[in-house]
């Protein structure tokens, strides 16, 4: 069976706007529902209220936590090619070690 063009991007709009199709619905559910079940559309109004507010609220957070991953996990990438780079390459023990030793400048004495 051959889904039609129009349906098939309305289909994707709806997956990439799933959020706002969610609000929409219980929108819609609540304002249907007020002439026979108030609480209801007050219980939907509510949840879909509240659910927005917690999105707005812990948005900040994750952006704020993931770009911290990606830091982490470039940091992690550039020990790991550093330690690559130091194992492939035929170098002593001792000259490692003098390479990563901060150099001290002699005072001189006059």
């Amino acid at each position: 069976m051959k889904i039609p063009r129009r349906l098939n991007a309305a289909l994707d709009w709806i997956g990439d706007h799933a959020r706002v199709m969610l609000i929409v619905v219980s929108l819609v559910i609540a304002a249907v529902a007020v002439p026979w079940m108030p609480a209801l559309a007050a219980l939907v109004v509510g949840v879909g209220a509240g659910s927005v507010a917690v999105h707005f609220r812990m948005s900040k957070r994750v952006a704020r936590l993931r770009a911290e991953v990606d830091d982490l996990l470039r940091e992690n990438g550039a020990l790991r090619h550093r330690r690559t780079m130091i194992a492939q390459a035929n170098l002593t023990s001792e000259s490692v070690l003098t390479q990563r030793l901060p150099t001290i400048p002699e005072e001189r004495e006059e």
